[in-house]
């Protein structure tokens, strides 16, 4: 990851930051899903600098990585965020420090349904009644997580394609919760249509 765009985001009385990470962020997403290859990968990687998991904040700093600024180029941020533009600063495609010593990986954490949506699901799996599948459900424990989140609408169309009218065809709101892992070198991996993870890091500075 040699070159990064950073992004800042904000707020004002009007406009509170966690709003603002769910309208910049779902605007980012779709321009990640635009350039997604064939395996639904992306060649671009995300950062939030100002990661705190113990305040359970993210900080209003976004930064995008990629191997070299033209792919960073194709993204063209400033058009992602076009309708955003009064509420971000943008900077220049910049180069990645030299002789960086610390790199992050974040990646989105899972949380399991709660036991009734899983109760349902198993009902309708296994052809049971609800309150069967409860019972059997009852050393459940819901996960609970302290990590940040952003609020997100699940997108999708016909062709499976993302587009700028995709806020028509909103399925369902959910929480994306990102956590953050330090390593002392690079790992290599791939990063999905929301910039995060589960084995490739960027640089942490």
């Amino acid at each position: 990851m040699k070159n990064y765009v950073e992004i800042t985001l904000l707020p004002n009385a009007d406009i509170a930051l966690y709003f603002l990470w769910q309208k910049v962020y779902q605007q980012i997403h779709i321009g990640f899903a635009s350039i997604k290859k064939e395996d639904d990968t992306i060649p671009i990687g995300v950062s939030f600098p100002g990661y705190d998991s113990e305040k359970n904040h993210l900080g209003n700093k976004l930064r995008l990585f990629a191997e070299n600024k033209e792919k960073l180029q194709v993204l063209d941020i400033h058009k992602c965020l076009n309708r955003l533009l009064d509420y971000v600063h943008i900077s220049s495609i910049k180069e990645v420090p030299a002789n960086i010593e610390s790199f992050a990986l974040f990646k989105r954490q899972q949380v399991k349904s709660s036991i009734t949506r899983l109760a349902r699901r198993k009902a309708k799996r296994h052809g049971i009644d609800f309150e069967t599948a409860l019972a059997s459900l009852s050393e459940f424990e819901e996960k609970q997580t302290k990590a940040p989140f952003i609020q997100m609408e699940s997108l999708s169309t016909e062709n499976k394609t993302i587009s700028d009218d995709a806020a028509d065809n909103v399925r369902h709101k959910f929480r994306l919760f990102i956590v953050k892992h330090s390593f002392d070198q690079s790992q290599q991996g791939t990063f999905n249509c929301y910039g995060l993870s589960q084995q490739a890091t960027v640089p942490w500075f």
